[in-house]
């Protein structure tokens, strides 16, 4: 037997796998717990076998079945689920209890992140086949919608009103809040993932780059996002916090400089877009994309061009498109084009459309909304079996046991060692009250579905 903890068993990984198709979040039925479930299960055990450096039976699994386009489906099905659905349900009557809602949410964080671990790989993307441009619009969407939450100041704001003012906000406030951090989230992963296909294009339809391209002008995009610097903020008290695997770190002094992970990523799809000839070709500058595109060189300064060296020959390039002539600038892509387009997200609204929204939301309003004590007890503790974390926990970064004292907890809010648990799941430690106060806002949700029943 493997000496490496699990979230799922080995012999359970092709059972989960293997279901039959999966019925798509705005079509859901009570059944759909148990395929949330699963999906969470299946988003660690990915993890744990990538952090830990195991033999990937989940990313190989999933190759072998051809499941890919199941994960981009979940995708897309969110957020359907939330444009159509969720803002009927919330008309018709506010829940007793967010605990399903906030479900739905993370039940997208989890596809993204799943995709996030799994694409990592070449051979990964290659398999997405035509199924890739449906993950470049999804990723579009995320990321545009985090560059709107960034416009209207989610970063710039001060911590979240304490933890008394939030037990008595509205429901409504409740979810806007919720989707809004999972939007965050969300979006930071795609960011990731979109790196990941523009690294292997290559390999891929040219569809898919000119759908990058000319549909989406992710070049603009990620300057965007440059500028926006969603990996930074400044807490209540001023001090600089970067995020780093799904979490806020407070850094000091030099570290405020250090490159992160997502930033660096950002930053080198950006330079590979750029350079790529053939999809330049089909790229029109014109002045709008010439100062949009253009204002990042004043971001690349000496720290991050000693961190990142192979961005300098970006630099130059940058400098060049700020004094270069756009008059008349024209495309030199072919008049006629024959490529591939997404499928996904209009089979998905088609099936919606065929069920009836009316009869959807009906049916979502007795899963949602109109529960009894008890269903929402027997639901809350399905969620708890999946979202329990004791399995990963030692696997998050830079936390290591010390002499004899055992495993070393890790804090919710910024990543150290901690000791205290919070009394109402027993699930999350924290180091201190300050951080524990500091990520309520974050935690509440959860809490409420960890909590023992």
């Amino acid at each position: 037997m493997s000496s490496y903890p699990c979230a799922v068993f080995p012999d359970e990984i092709d059972l989960y796998i293997s279901l039959p198709e999966w019925r798509p979040v705005p079509l859901v039925c009570r059944r759909w717990i148990d395929q949330h479930n699963v999906l969470v299960k299946l988003c660690q055990q990915a993890y744990i076998e990538a952090s830990t450096k195991q033999e990937e039976v989940v990313k190989d699994r999933l190759l072998l079945e051809d499941k890919l386009t199941v994960l981009i489906r979940e995708a897309f099905s969110v957020v359907l689920w939330r444009e159509e659905v969720l803002p009927r349900l919330l008309a018709l009557k506010n829940p007793d209890t967010t605990i399903l809602l906030y479900s739905v949410f993370y039940h997208e964080a989890n596809v993204a992140s799943l995709l996030e671990t799994i694409l990592y790989h070449a051979p990964t993307v290659e398999a997405l086949g035509s199924e890739a441009t449906d993950l470049v619009d999804y990723c579009a969407g995320a990321i545009g919608r985090l560059i709107g939450l960034l416009a209207n100041g989610y970063n710039d704001r001060e911590d979240d009103p304490p933890p008394t003012e939030l037990l008595n906000e509205s429901t409504k406030d409740e979810v806007v809040r919720m989707q809004c951090g999972m939007e965050f989230r969300v979006g930071m992963k795609c960011l990731v993932i979109a790196s990941y296909l523009i690294n292997e294009l290559d390999r891929l339809s040219f569809s898919v780059g000119t759908r990058l391209v000319r549909v989406h002008d992710f070049p603009c995009l990620l300057a965007e996002v440059l500028h926006s610097k969603p990996w930074l903020r400044r807490n209540r008290s001023g001090v600089f916090e970067k995020y780093r695997q799904d979490t806020w770190t407070q850094v000091h002094g030099e570290n405020v400089l250090t490159v992160c992970e997502s930033e660096a990523q950002t930053w080198f799809a950006l330079h590979k877009l750029l350079f790529n000839e053939q999809l330049m070709r089909c790229y029109e500058i014109n002045s709008y994309r010439q100062r949009t595109i253009g204002k990042c060189v004043g971001l690349l300064n000496e720290h991050v061009l000693d961190q990142l060296p192979p961005l300098a020959v970006l630099k130059q390039h940058l400098c060049t498109l700020q004094i270069a002539s756009t008059d008349g600038a024209t495309s030199s892509a072919p008049t006629f084009l024959l490529e591939e387009l997404p499928e996904v997200r209009d089979s998905l609204a088609k099936r919606m459309n065929h069920t009836g929204l009316d009869k959807i939301v009906e049916l979502h309003r007795k899963l949602f909304i109109d529960l009894e004590p008890h269903q929402v007890t027997e639901m809350a503790s399905k969620l708890n079996a999946a979202y329990n974390l004791d399995r990963i926990e030692e696997h998050l970064p830079e936390v290591k046991p010390e002499g004899n004292a055992g495993a070393i907890k890790v804090c919710g809010s910024c990543g150290s060692s901690a000791i205290k648990k919070c009394s109402k799941c027993l699930n999350v430690y924290y180091c201190s009250r300050e951080c524990q106060v500091r990520d309520w806002p974050e935690h509440k949700e959860l809490c409420h579905q960890l909590r023992v029943n």
